[in-house]
């Protein structure tokens, strides 16, 4: 009986400091995909992580171009970099960042798309390790007069995975040159 209780004991210690290796580990890196209405536009957005808090964003807006409703602004896409901040107590975080921005109005001295660059602010609120809410402004800056900007609100569904950090790239403890 004393060999089956000591035997029990080991495997249920080893077992759990192996389970930590063996296992999937928690996610420390999103993407996202995330579909929002506003105004004037309803948009899409794809977003990667690519390092810490550093998101790589493609966008779409339209105002439903004649689908839905009168074609009066321009749709436009973005590719934009952005950095979040992390409010750890909200469990959210805020986006900042700018990126360009192209939309198909031909400008009489342009015989060509129209490109420009958009400055964004948005906040994202996690509601389910899956799942959360966000709002955003984009302002589009470009020699295109029917661009304007775009308040959007919606859903985004984050997707986690994780990436290994080792000290070896971290920047606590070295000189700042």
């Amino acid at each position: 009986m004393r060999r089956y209780l000591l035997l029990l004991i080991l495997n249920t210690t080893c077992f759990y400091s192996v389970g930590q290796g063996v296992g999937q580990m928690n996610a420390n890196r999103f993407s996202y995909v995330s579909l929002g209405a506003g105004f004037p536009y309803v948009s899409g957005r794809i977003a990667f992580e690519a390092t810490h808090n550093t998101y790589i964003e493609v966008q779409g807006l339209t105002d439903g171009g004649g689908v839905w409703k009168e074609n009066v602004y321009n749709d436009w896409r973005s590719i934009s970099l952005l950095k979040a901040f992390d409010l750890k107590p909200l469990s959210s975080e805020i986006r900042i960042g700018a990126g360009i921005v192209q939309t198909e109005e031909q400008i009489s001295q342009q015989h060509s798309n129209t490109f420009g660059m958009t400055p964004s602010i948005g906040f994202s609120k996690v509601i389910h390790p899956k799942w959360a809410i966000y709002g955003g402004i984009y302002y589009p800056i470009s020699p295109a007069t029917s661009l304007t900007t775009g308040i959007s609100f919606g859903l985004e569904y984050r997707m986690g995975r994780y990436v290994k950090e080792n000290g070896l790239h971290s920047r606590k403890g070295r000189p700042k040159f």
